[in-house]
């Protein structure tokens, strides 16, 4: 079974992640993309770091700094900060979602441990492109007061120049649902799978299987140290929840594996372990937990920067569950619409030596609508030469500050909320009612969520035992935006 999740987000943030820059020049990160125009750029890490620290939903889940080990090989420019192979082996490790979500890297570890992140993030681009917009600053209230107080005979401001950009911002997030909540750690080393036993709490069967194992192990260390040859270590474990408690560093475990790998140079008379494979996994409802708890993060997202804090919490969210199915992003498909509708009326009317002729323009764009009038009064009395011409003109602008978003590729019944933050509807019909109002009868239906719906609502599905292939979809915006089905 293969289940993921992707998430397509849209937001509206400003200035979001700086570049190195130069002196006193502070510059924004930008990308070239195929139109030649350059846009703003929200790096995935700095995504990543702002759904860790500044979304409010890990806290104090994430790892200590006493978790890491300085890493200064010869290889290394600087000092390079890994976890320490110890919390792997404690089982330390499973208790910090950072590290089950994106993936870690333990270079002081033989063999090399790496996990594979299950979240991927792109890069977040502005997608309106960026025409160098800055600001000049200084500090003059700091450089007036040391004037003031005589630290200085002139005023001498620190001044800089700052890039901004206001722009909606686009990103995609790709989930592997399976392997949330799966680590697997490998050692040569006999001590490391001790440390794992020594280190596991368990009751009942599980309980007797470990001190079975254990025991294994140490006749065959005592095997060693008098000279014999040492024991050929192919007996796998395997322990489960269903047959009594088990956990490890404080964490709960449904299942866990320590697989013997033999050496394929050995022989029949001698088998040979070259490595020993321990597989963690923390099962079905801690897996949901921490998948929601990413989403959260998403829909609550915030970025501290310079001082301010951004409110990133997507205006739109195409939200795909795939099950046994290849997934999809509608990221390349969603389009803010800049082009505008144009209609043009002339009506030409001749009455009493008069020819009227009135024009009727209506521009209709993501901004609103605009209606220009002109009316042309030709008159040529019968006696003269001469003609009079009248014009009178008339324009009319309605302005509603919405942004549109046309998605391509994207099946008419695919279902539309909106989200509001809290849950003091009267009810889902009568809020379903109210964004129906209106003149135009073929408005699609759109239908109120909250935030926890939308968790609920994701929560149901992953839970869903159903051996069958799924795909479903959900969109979800805000009501700052309107979204179009093509």
């Amino acid at each position: 079974m293969s289940r993921f999740l992707v998430m397509d987000v849209v937001f509206y943030g400003s200035s979001l992640n700086y570049d190195q820059g130069s002196g006193n020049y502070q510059e924004l990160k930008k990308i070239t993309r195929w139109d030649g125009r350059q846009y703003t750029l929200v790096s995935k890490y700095a995504l990543r770091y702002s759904m860790l620290n500044d979304s409010g939903v890990f806290g104090r889940e994430l790892a200590p700094g006493e978790v890491f080990i300085k890493d200064t090989g010869e290889k290394s420019k600087g000092d390079v900060f890994n976890p320490k192979p110890d919390v792997l082996f404690s089982g330390e490790i499973l208790k910090y979602p950072e590290f089950d979500l994106f993936g870690y890297l333990i270079t002081k570890s033989e063999p090399t441990q790496s996990r594979t992140a299950p979240v991927r993030i792109s890069h977040a681009v502005s997608m309106t492109p960026f025409y160098y917009d800055s600001h000049f600053n200084g500090n003059h209230w700091i450089a007036q007061r040391a004037l003031k107080a005589g630290l200085t005979t002139k005023l001498e401001p620190n001044l800089f120049t700052v890039e901004e950009h206001y722009s909606y911002y686009i990103y995609t997030i790709v989930v592997d649902v399976d392997n949330v909540g799966k680590l697997s750690v490998f050692t040569t080393k006999m001590d490391d799978v001790k440390t794992v036993l020594d280190n596991l709490k368990a009751k009942g069967e599980n309980a007797k299987k470990i001190e079975e194992y254990r025991t294994f192990f140490e006749s065959n260390g005592k095997g060693k140290k008098k000279g014999n040859k040492e024991s050929a270590l192919v007996n796998p474990l395997t322990l489960n929840s269903a047959e009594g408690k088990l956990e490890i560093a404080g964490v709960e475990l449904e299942e866990l594996k320590i697989i013997p790998i033999v050496d394929p140079t050995s022989n029949k008379k001698e088998v040979k372990v070259s490595l020993y494979e321990i597989q963690f996994d923390l099962g079905e409802e801690a897996r949901r937990e921490r998948v929601l708890k990413l989403v959260k993060a998403v829909l609550n997202l915030k970025r501290k920067i310079k001082g301010r804090t951004e409110f990133l919490a997507p205006e739109l969210l195409i939200l795909g569950i795939y099950k046994d199915k290849p997934y999809d992003s509608f990221k390349n498909r969603i389009q803010l619409l800049g082009e505008f509708e144009e209609e043009e009326y002339v009506e030409v009317e001749e009455k009493n030596g008069k020819i009227v002729k009135k024009i009727r323009r209506i521009t209709t764009g993501e901004n609103g609508t605009e209606e220009y009038i002109e009316e042309i009064v030709e008159t040529k009395p019968e006696n003269s030469g001469e003609k009079t011409v009248q014009v009178k003109r008339r324009r009319s602008v309605s302005r509603k500050r919405t942004a549109i978003f046309e998605i391509t590729g994207i099946s008419s019944s695919t279902p539309i909320y909106e989200y509001y933050n809290d849950d003091t509807v009267t009810s889902t019909k009568e809020k379903t009612k109210e964004h129906n109002s209106g003149s135009n009868d073929n408005k699609k239906e759109i239908h109120p969520i909250s935030m926890d719906r939308i968790l609920n609502l994701l929560g149901e599905r992953l839970s869903n035992t159903t051996k069958e292939p799924q795909q479903e979809i959900f969109i979800v915006k805000s009501s700052n935006v309107e979204v179009r089905l093509k």
